[in-house]
């Protein structure tokens, strides 16, 4: 098979599948994928899976472009692990489902993901390694930092400021002019009604304070 890139993505799950079958929408294929926390990828593909750290080196040294495909709250990882695949050169990808529309006044940077039905409107500006889920509505003014994270069916309204690495739960709704703050969670089916602060979780309509996130990553990924 001829690679226009030499692809490699991080992480093999249900993202990994995703993402392979969009980039196949546009003509291109994963040359390498690379997870260390499975033994093998569970949909058909064509690129060479490994779980050994000796082997991302290697998958590193023969590849062109990444994409890293951690999903759910792993956003500040996501993040991580993009800078040090820059570092050694690769270049970073996003990928557009067909059927996303995303307004020409508004902007993305690397590592983005806009699955189908995905709705930007104008003048939102979105940092890197971001996740937008499918029928997600980000609506006009919005500045959405790096590693964020909205997930299927959210509405983000006018104006909202979303820092680095937050998550925003599922059916949940973000009123105007809110800010969240970075690292934080707001649950599935939440109405956000007034700020969150960084590193807090909160639920319910109107979104209340739950707890504290306190996630920890491994960050030893050679």
């Amino acid at each position: 098979m001829k690679y226009k890139k030499k692809i490699l993505l991080y992480g093999g799950k249900s993202t990994a599948l995703i993402v392979s079958d969009m980039l196949k929408e546009n003509k291109e294929y994963p040359k390498y994928i690379f997870d260390e926390y499975i033994k093998n990828i569970e949909f058909k593909s064509s690129a060479k899976f490994s779980n050994k750290k000796t082997d991302l080196k290697l998958f590193i040294k023969n590849s062109t472009h990444f994409f890293i495909c951690i999903g759910m709250m792993d956003g500040k990882l996501r993040n991580y692990i993009s800078n040090l695949f820059i570092k050694n050169k690769l270049k970073q990808i996003s990928i557009k489902s067909k059927n996303a529309l995303i307004d020409n006044t508004s902007s993305y940077g690397g590592g983005t993901l806009f699955m189908p039905n995905v709705v930007v409107h104008k003048y939102v500006k979105i940092g890197n390694d971001c996740y937008f889920n499918v029928n997600s509505v980000v609506d006009h003014e919005c500045k959405i930092g790096d590693g964020v994270h909205i997930m299927g069916s959210s509405y983000i309204a006018g104006r909202v400021q979303i820092d680095d690495f937050a998550s925003i739960g599922a059916n949940a709704t973000v009123l105007p002019d809110i800010k969240i703050g970075k690292n934080a969670i707001i649950g599935a089916g939440s109405v956000v009604t007034k700020n969150v602060k960084p590193n807090e979780i909160v639920l319910g309509n109107p979104a209340k304070f739950y707890m504290k996130n306190k996630k920890k990553y491994n960050f030893n990924i050679f």
